[in-house]
């Protein structure tokens, strides 16, 4: 966890938003999220750190990431996907 802990929030969020595996998203969100909230502490232990955009943006990071992880546990594996019709195949 070391290493993912010393990228800043946005790209950590970046990172989740591409994960294609499961399993490994549920990891990447955890680390998104702590990141997020650590910066989130840090703007408010700074007198004017950080300005309303960034405050604004890691809220909606915080949205996207629990959305996202509504929608990737909400349905269940669909196995392979096929390449011609998009549609997903029993597996």
């Amino acid at each position: 966890m070391a290493t993912k802990d010393n990228k800043g929030w946005s790209e950590l969020l970046d990172v989740v938003l591409f994960e294609a595996d499961r399993v490994t998203l549920q990891r990447r969100i955890e680390h998104a999220t702590d990141a997020i909230h650590r910066r989130m502490e840090e703007l408010l232990e700074v007198e004017n750190a950080g300005s309303i955009s960034e405050r604004v943006a890691l809220r909606n990071a915080l949205t996207t990431l629990a959305d996202l992880q509504k929608i990737a546990y909400a349905r269940k594996p669909s196995g392979r996907v096929s390449r011609e019709s998009g549609q997903a195949i029993g597996g």
